[in-house]
């Protein structure tokens, strides 16, 4: 049946034909929708609600980047956690601390970060917090480019202020054209190149400033993955750090009534 209404959807939305009437136009779409759509509409939400914060999403997308923690390797495999993070004006790279020490049984081999451009990078691990949040440290191979600097800085909240979250849901990302694909590591000897792919936009207002509480209201909910993500403010600042995702059922139903995103304020992080 999902299947079904996804194809519809599509159809329906090549056309030009809304699933709803104008005047009831859903910015937030759940699970019952393609998550897909979710992006488009947090960048269509800001343009007509916030068009100011949109003009910034392009100076933004550069710094945010996928992480890959690989741990716990055996003879036979190793194991990865996939998160989010955001490269800070000093080089170092915030994130959620659960991505380093979730399921992670053994020690870590290896801490990929790979930003939009398809650039792989390695790190390390710099300081992690008593709240969920790490940062991580850049090693530059000898002889490779230098990084441009990071405009990205820390900053505090407002209650009932618009805010952006980015984040790499699982391991797909958005192309130039706005398409969902999965990524690709690439293989240097078979000439693949890495994908290059941006991150995927939800808009939030914010409940609590100070315990970093968020209601969506324009995108998809988050899933695995977007762990670690940046909230920013209007002004291009990271408030908080993406930890955590809660909704509230009805019982007899079991529709969601509400989502909400739980983040580790910037305050918290120590530098």
């Amino acid at each position: 049946m999902r299947f079904g209404f996804s194809v519809l959807a599509l159809a329906l939305l090549g056309l030009g034909i809304s699933l709803y009437p104008k005047s009831e136009k859903r910015w937030f779409i759940d699970e019952g929708y393609l998550y897909e759509h979710g992006s488009a509409l947090s960048a269509e939400y800001l343009k007509e609600h916030a068009p100011e914060f949109a003009q910034r999403l392009e100076e933004l997308l550069p710094w945010v980047v996928r992480i890959e923690v690989q741990h716990s390797s055996t003879d036979e495999a190793s194991r990865s956690n996939h998160g989010t993070g955001i490269i800070l004006e000093d080089g170092q790279v915030l994130t959620a601390g659960h991505v380093l020490n979730e399921n992670v049984t053994g020690d870590i081999s290896q801490i990929l970060v790979t930003r939009s451009d398809g650039r792989v990078l390695h790190a390390e691990v710099d300081r992690q917090g008593a709240q969920d949040w790490a940062l991580l440290r850049i090693l530059l191979e000898e002889g490779a480019a230098a990084l441009p600097s990071s405009s990205i800085e820390l900053g505090s909240a407002t209650a009932g202020e618009t805010a952006i979250f980015f984040g790499y849901p699982a391991m797909v990302g958005l192309n130039a054209e706005g398409e969902v694909l999965p990524f690709r590591k690439g293989d240097n000897q078979a000439g693949s190149p890495v994908s290059a792919l941006s991150p995927m936009l939800i808009v939030s207002s914010i409940l609590d400033a100070e315990t970093m509480t968020l209601n969506p209201i324009a995108g998809f909910p988050p899933v695995g993955g977007m762990s670690g993500g940046p909230v920013l403010n209007s002004r291009g600042q990271v408030i908080g750090v993406q930890v955590s995702v809660s909704k509230t059922t009805d019982n007899a139903t079991g529709r969601t009534l509400y989502y909400r995103l739980n983040a580790v304020p910037s305050s918290a992080v120590e530098r």
